[in-house]
């Protein structure tokens, strides 16, 4: 134990400056930590952009009433009069749809329609 600490305190110290051992990082390792930084809060900025301008998708049946054309949706069971682009649909037809959640001052939900994402068919009683 003794002959391996001698060894170990007899080794050949490095000069601060220069070379190898040198103080600080290289140019290179700065350049590579400027564009690691700016690719993560490119990705973080991404993120955040995507998740606030998706918008919803609800899944359901629909069917017709006096207010025209109603989805209730599976997931929350909320019943939607649905605005927009209502010709494509058919009452009795399970459908997923894209588009936008209202709720107006009577407390009555609305979802807006972009986009006819997927006719799954009739809806199963």
């Amino acid at each position: 134990m003794a002959l391996a600490l001698c060894l170990v305190l007899t080794l050949p110290a490095l000069s601060q400056s220069g070379g190898y051992g040198g103080i600080g990082p290289s140019k290179g390792e700065i350049v590579g930590i400027i564009a690691g930084a700016g690719a993560a809060l490119g990705a973080i900025g991404y993120l955040v952009y995507h998740e606030t301008h998706k918008h919803p998708t609800v899944t359901g049946c629909i069917a017709s009433n006096a207010d025209g054309f109603v989805l209730t949706n599976e997931k929350d069971k909320r019943i939607y009069v649905l605005s927009g682009n209502v010709e494509a649909l058919k009452a009795s037809e399970r459908v997923s749809l894209k588009g936008k959640k209202i709720k107006d001052s009577t407390g009555k939900f609305s979802f807006q329609i972009e986009k006819l994402t997927k006719d799954m068919g009739p809806c199963q009683p």
